[in-house]
């Protein structure tokens, strides 16, 4: 009987808890996790120094971009199956992830005859797009949004998806503003003009619906948006 060596990780402990068992319930082909982990970074670590099969995984880390975390494992293990496990169904995002190199999406609310359709399909060399994929990006995975009653638009109430709204380059100068850094010193640091600097924060703030640096600065902390 064939049998899979699979990786899982996820922030979520119970939700790792749940989906071991999900896995290993399966008898032909044969599912067994020989890791679960909390971090992005550790699943990189257990990547390299494990064989494996398949990775199952969630993209939503403290410590870690999706973009990162999906090139890296490519990097190391590049015939690994990679099955996305999320709550955040924005097309978008989807085929960002996919454009990266995974082999399957699908969203956590799907049933376990989806979770084992798509391993079917993406161990038959397929790939998988689970159902009910948002082509939307208003809402995130729990449905809650905030009304921006000026400008008439949904925010999204969300550290992943305030996160995911900002370039490469607003994340890098929102850790600089965190920080305290003046637009001089961090025009010095990143090698651009103090102009370009001050454009990347007004961008920041127009993106996050902030008025002032206070504001910004409570909903960092509020969200914990910034990769630590």
């Amino acid at each position: 009987m064939a049998e899979y060596k699979i990786v899982i990780a996820d922030e979520h402990s119970l939700f790792l808890d749940g989906l071991e068992k999900i896995l290993e319930m399966n008898e032909s082909p044969g599912y067994k996790v020989i890791a679960k982990t909390n971090s992005g970074k550790d699943l990189i670590s257990i990547i390299k120094n494990s064989e494996v099969d398949a990775v199952l995984f969630d993209i939503n880390y403290v410590d870690i971009e999706p973009e990162e975390l999906i090139g890296q494992i490519r990097k190391i293990k590049r015939g690994v199956k990679l099955f996305v496990l999320s709550a955040y169904g924005d097309m978008k995002l989807v085929k960002t992830c996919f454009r990266l190199g995974i082999d399957g999406y699908m969203l956590k609310s799907s049933d376990n005859q989806t979770l084992f359709k798509g391993l079917n399909d993406i161990f038959s060399g397929q790939i998988f797009v689970g159902e009910n994929i948002k082509l939307s990006p208003e809402l995130n995975g729990n449905g809650k949004t905030l009304l921006n009653s000026t400008k008439k638009k949904m925010i999204p109430v969300d550290r992943f998806l305030l996160r995911q709204s900002l370039t490469k380059r607003e994340k890098e100068i929102l850790g600089f503003i965190y920080n305290g850094l003046s637009n001089k010193l961090i025009s010095e640091r990143l090698f651009i003009s103090e102009h370009t600097v001050s454009v990347h924060r007004k961008h920041i703030m127009k993106k996050l619906s902030v008025k002032n640096a206070g504001e910004l600065l409570d909903l960092i902390d509020k969200h914990d948006i910034l990769i630590r």
